[in-house]
């Protein structure tokens, strides 16, 4: 066993001092392309970009990952190219010299976003009665501005314009008070409003999130028309409870609370939460297809291919992975996901682990869960 190619990568700007490294190992008459990555001076995460292949593949494979990474700003460690002690401010670092670190200009609010509780917070979250909860929609967050001139101006949850907003979706929000601000998701070509941050010119955003949203249904809903609405919400532990089984027996894909007296904050916050409803499946493991693996399920006699995986492993289990493909196995894992696509593809897989005790003809495409995007309880 050799190493016949390798090279050293870092990326260092602002907060960001990583390393990424790749090299292409012989073993056997095959070759395999290792990777190692992670913060620069911690321990340094370990995967293969693919597994004994031929070294033509290999090359490939090798040669890919690198311009892709220079392309993001990565600098090769040769000669006097090293990093420096401390990684430079914003705007003079790796990204900057490659120019990859250009950014979109903010011109609207950064979002509120929702922290997620685990399984074991759920019924404290449906009794509390400092919280409220609506539906979780599974659609593009929008914050649209309405300008003194009355020009509605969709920004992304960075506050950045954004393309994503369909005319359609946004053109019940004509007749809003110039100078309003107000925060909601576009799914298909509706909108859906959930929060208010100005209204006429009035910053609302230190009210509580009950009033805000009063003001939303009380001031704002008279003056929206075509597919622009508000979502409903539950306010007592019966109601939320309520909400919470309807989504799930309609297959929705999950639920938010939201505390009563909360102000409006930019970025993620404890005042917002989401409670996902995730599903889990035994798949089959195929392959290493470089930077995740490939899954499947059984779908009759045949395979069908429902994805890739890679979140949710570590340097063990990529290994214990990569040495089963090698010797021809196709092992089972258990994976949790939020939904399976119309075509059966998982959304957001997360590998669980192995399970040995499961064999691959009983990992069947019958077991996948879809789940209503469009759905509105």
């Amino acid at each position: 066993m050799g190493t016949i190619k390798s090279v050293q990568l870092f990326f260092q700007e602002g907060t960001s001092d990583k390393l990424y490294n790749a090299q292409i190992v012989e073993d056997g008459g095959a070759y395999t392309v290792s990777v190692q990555w992670g913060r620069r001076g911690s321990s340094l995460q370990t995967g293969s970009k693919a597994v004994r292949v031929t070294r033509a593949k290999a090359e490939a494979t090798f040669d890919r990952i690198v311009r892709e990474k220079r392309s993001k700003g990565y600098e090769e460690i040769a000669g006097n190219v090293r990093p420096a002690a401390v990684a430079p401010p914003a705007g003079k670092g790796s990204a900057s010299k490659a120019g990859a670190g250009t950014k979109r200009a903010v011109v609207g609010h950064a979002a509120q976003l929702l922290t997620p509780i685990e399984d074991d917070e759920l019924d404290q979250f449906l009794a509390d009665d400092d919280m409220i909860a609506q539906q979780k929609i599974d659609g593009v967050r929008v914050l649209v501005t309405i300008t003194p001139t009355g020009e509605l101006v969709a920004t992304n949850r960075h506050g950045q314009p954004t393309q994503m907003a369909s005319g359609n979706a946004l053109a019940g929000l004509a007749y809003l008070p110039k100078a309003t601000v107000v925060d909601g998701e576009i799914l298909d070509n509706a909108y859906w409003l959930f929060d208010v941050l100005a209204i006429a010119g009035t910053d609302v955003r230190t009210h509580g999130y009950l009033d805000r949203y009063k003001l939303l249904d009380e001031e704002l809903e008279p003056a929206l028309t075509g597919n622009a609405q508000i979502l409903p919400l539950a306010k007592t532990a019966k109601a939320k409870r309520t909400l919470h089984d309807k989504l799930r027996r309609a297959g929705a894909e999950g639920i938010v609370f939201k505390q009563r007296d909360a102000p409006y904050s930019h970025g993620r916050v404890t005042s917002q939460r989401k409670y996902k409803f995730i599903k889990s499946a035994d798949v089959i493991i195929l392959e290493n297809v470089g930077n995740a693996y490939k899954m499947a399920v059984m779908d009759g006699a045949k395979i069908f291919e429902c994805g890739n995986v890679f979140a949710g492993t570590t340097n063990a289990s990529r290994k214990d992975l990569d040495a089963r493909l090698a010797r021809g196995e196709r092992p089972v894992a258990e994976v949790r996901y939020l939904y399976a696509t119309d075509d059966h593809q998982l959304f957001q897989p997360v590998f669980v682990a192995l399970r040995d005790d499961k064999l691959a003809r009983t990992c069947l495409r019958s077991q996948l869960l879809e789940t209503s995007r469009r759905v509105i309880v």
